[in-house]
């Protein structure tokens, strides 16, 4: 279906271009990645100037303050972000921990809060930053949380899974596995699929409207089955009071 605000779709997709590429990017390679003519994406950036979503550096363009302070604004209205950050200080095994709350857009992860923990390295996403769901503890945990029919429908979308190491599954057959693996233990494992050397667990809240989980992160050499254990039992619980704050 044809958007009745082409303009509109248009500036969204060029400010979503900047945030994925990351940096300042010139009006012919907007062009060619947007599939726009150069004097339509010149008409757009200058009409996103003038509201600060976007900025000129050195005849280039990148994201601007605005976008920040919209981000910061829905964060701060999301009962939840607040209710994150609260409860994973009080956690007896997590609190020392890296951990991070995210939510699913299609197959996608997005990072919307984070607890650094008190560990000398700190092993964090930016927030804000978007993931591939099938690499992430976050993002499987999140997958095998769906019913059946949406889970399939969003896997169908997969044209070829990412391999960012050597342990990052390379078949649909192996993923499923995977899911099928986290829907029965309660908890998703990324055993250094996403980043040599790191190893995440994760548990999805239950019954939200939009999917979500938590996680914990860590260097893949500190994790032994008892601080994994400990880890699931304190993120269950963190999970377990988001959803039930999320439902009031």
């Amino acid at each position: 279906m044809e958007s009745k605000s082409p303009a509109v779709t248009r500036a969204v997709a060029l400010v979503e271009e900047l945030a994925r590429q990351r940096r300042p990017l010139g009006i012919a390679e907007l062009a060619r990645s947007l599939d726009l003519a150069k004097s339509t994406v010149a008409n757009l950036c200058t009409a996103l100037e003038g509201t600060h979503m976007i900025r000129r550096v050195d005849g280039r363009w990148a994201l601007g303050y605005k976008v920040v302070e919209l981000g910061q604004a829905y964060l701060a209205g999301t009962d939840l972000v607040e209710e994150f950050r609260r409860t994973a200080n009080e956690l007896p095994v997590g609190a020392q921990e890296t951990m991070l709350l995210a939510v699913l857009d299609g197959l996608e992860v997005v990072y919307l809060a984070r607890h650094d923990g008190s560990q000398p390295v700190r092993l964090a996403s930016d927030i804000g930053r978007r993931m591939p769901a099938v690499v992430t503890g976050l993002g499987k945990a999140m997958l095998a949380s769906l019913p059946d029919d949406e889970l399939e429908e969003r896997l169908s979308r997969v044209d070829r899974l990412p391999v960012l190491t050597p342990r990052s599954h390379r078949t649909m057959d192996e993923l499923r596995r995977d899911l099928e693996a986290t829907r029965q233990r309660g908890y998703a494992i990324d055993d250094e699929q996403n980043t040599e050397g790191v190893a995440c667990v994760s548990v999805a809240l239950a019954g939200t409207e939009i999917p979500t989980a938590v996680s914990a992160t860590l260097l893949a050499a500190r994790m032994t089955d008892q601080l994994r254990a400990g880890l699931v039992k304190d993120l269950t619980a963190l999970a377990t009071g988001l959803a039930r704050s999320a439902a009031l």
